[in-house]
């Protein structure tokens, strides 16, 4: 019975592992993507008029709003194991 408790747990760690590697996939590419917006904004701001830029600019996103904050991925994530094989037996 000690057999399938083991692959179990190996399966687990396993799917743990992938969490881990698409979670920060996802933030390379959210980063990503935020360089090349800012890039985009700069471009905006850079070659058009000032009230020009400022329009389109606040069509595309609201200025007011809070940046999206990837650096707590961990505690928003919390309710999932992504322990590699660090668990403990129970």
């Amino acid at each position: 019975m000690e057999a399938p408790r083991k692959s179990k747990k190996k399966g687990m760690s396993k799917s743990g592992v992938r969490t881990k590697f698409l979670i920060e996939s996802l933030r390379n590419e959210y980063y990503e993507l935020r360089k090349e917006n800012e890039k985009l904004r700069a471009m905006v701001s850079d070659n058009l008029p000032g009230s020009v830029s400022r329009e389109i600019l606040a069509d595309c996103f609201d200025n007011k709003a809070t940046k999206a904050v990837v650096t707590n991925i961990d505690e928003l994530a919390g309710g999932m194991n992504l322990d590699d094989d660090e668990d403990e037996e129970a």
